[in-house]
């Protein structure tokens, strides 16, 4: 396939409506790995623990539903978005152009559309899943714990609303959400010190290594 045919199948209705959101994906990844965005910007608070005889209504409910509460909900949109992506792409290469008036072919990729975010749902469940069970895992360690530990700072700073960090643990890095005083110096690439856990936020109080050196000596 000629690189003008992928781009008018990848632009193309139905499935240029998913590779507008694969787009705008994309760029949010690009902002998460420079630490511009924090990966938890969309949180629902699906992952709070509850009597599983309890209905929870509304968006979280419905999270809780369809399997996916207990990882960030970007990773879950990026994943089912993605899937849905490729199903329309299949859609669109190998069954539309077997359609013969134009009417037709809109209204299999209307169906498409919505065929393709259905079909993906699922898929995108199981695959959470095993996500889910390691973040449960990573979590299981009271989060107090790692209070004094050492936090190297991803985002590019870190104030009173808006920080990211990465604790070094057994085998893994944990990537914590963290807030700091301002005005400071704090910057990517900085260790930094929790010296307290929000837990109604979910977010560590960090102070710079120097300072909470000096406050133990």
């Amino acid at each position: 396939m000629e690189l003008n045919q992928l781009w008018e199948l990848l632009s193309g209705y139905p499935t240029g409506i998913y590779t507008i959101f694969i787009g705008v994906l994309l760029v949010f990844w690009l902002f998460a790995i420079l630490g511009a965005l924090d990966i938890d910007i969309l949180s629902f608070d699906a992952d709070l623990d509850f009597d599983g005889e309890v209905e929870i209504p509304g968006f979280v409910g419905l999270l809780h539903t369809l399997g996916f509460t207990g990882v960030p909900f970007t990773i879950v949109l990026s994943i089912l978005i993605f899937i849905a992506w490729v199903f329309t792409y299949v859609i669109s290469a190998y069954v539309l152009p077997m359609v013969p008036t134009t009417i037709l072919k809109f209204l299999l990729g209307s169906a498409t559309i919505v065929g393709a975010f259905m079909m993906a749902v699922p898929i995108t469940a199981k695959i959470v899943s095993p996500l889910r069970k390691l973040s449960i895992e990573n979590t299981a360690k009271s989060n107090k714990d790692y209070l004094g530990a050492m936090c190297k700072v991803t985002s590019l700073n870190v104030d009173e609303s808006f920080g990211q960090g990465k604790i070094q643990t057994t085998g893994t890095s944990l990537i914590v959400r963290i807030r700091a005083t301002a005005p400071n110096n704090i910057k990517k690439g900085d260790i930094v010190r929790p010296i307290s856990y929000d837990e109604s936020d979910n977010v560590y109080h960090v102070v710079t290594h120097e300072e909470f050196e000096q406050s133990v000596e």
